[in-house]
């Protein structure tokens, strides 16, 4: 089977939706809502942040650097910065209560995304199985990434049937316009003339 490989192509065309900065705010708020997920939740946010990312590196460095922000604000307001204990108070006893209320697993999810940020321990009980597997499968899914890309450079735009190889198919050409140049190859003026001179003496007879 014989191919001609389209060139130029450099990237998948999908390279202007990769960003570096779409893929932070993903794995960030992908892992603030589904860090009490066990496991699964770090995959999907972690994935899906390497898939934005578009390389593998990329994704590792990405979610590498949204679990270490997490932990150096949580280890600040847990032992530089301490909230003090009034504005706790007053969190969990107003908005955490009246929270409730409306929506009891809004309220433990508040109360618990507040213990992580303020509890230093708390955020260290989550590892390795929720930030370990948000590293892990961010250069997964920039890895996926970089294969789409890379099987994607290579376009066959055409197939011939081999004479040998009989379980090849040929695939339709493709249709391109193309412009005669201005002095003709010798070959087709012949040809021509061989034409003209045939269509001159079927109208003379």
């Amino acid at each position: 089977m014989s191919h001609i490989l389209l060139k130029g192509w450099h990237r998948y065309k999908e390279k202007g939706k990769y960003s570096w900065r779409s893929s932070l705010v993903i794995a960030l708020v992908a892992t603030l809502l589904l860090w009490w997920l066990p496991i699964f939740g770090p995959m999907v946010s972690g994935y899906v942040s390497g898939r934005t990312s578009g390389s593998k590196y990329k994704g590792l460095l990405i979610t590498a650097i949204v679990a270490g922000m997490i932990g150096v604000v949580s280890f600040i307001f847990t032992y530089i910065v301490q909230v003090p204990t009034s504005v706790t108070y007053f969190l969990s006893s107003t908005i955490v209560y009246h929270l409730g209320t409306v929506s009891p697993y809004g309220a433990w999810f508040v109360s618990a995304i507040g213990q992580m940020f303020s509890s230093f321990p708390y955020y260290l009980a989550f590892f390795p199985s929720n930030w370990a597997v948000l590293v892990a499968f961010g250069f997964v899914g920039g890895a996926m990434s970089e294969l789409l890309v890379r099987d994607t450079e290579k376009k066959s735009v055409l197939s011939a049937k081999h004479p040998i190889h009989n379980d090849s198919k040929a695939l339709t050409p493709k249709e391109v316009d193309y412009t005669p140049p201005v002095d003709p190859h010798p070959l087709l003026k012949k040809i021509i003339r061989e034409k003209d001179a045939t269509e001159s003496s079927d109208d003379y007879i």
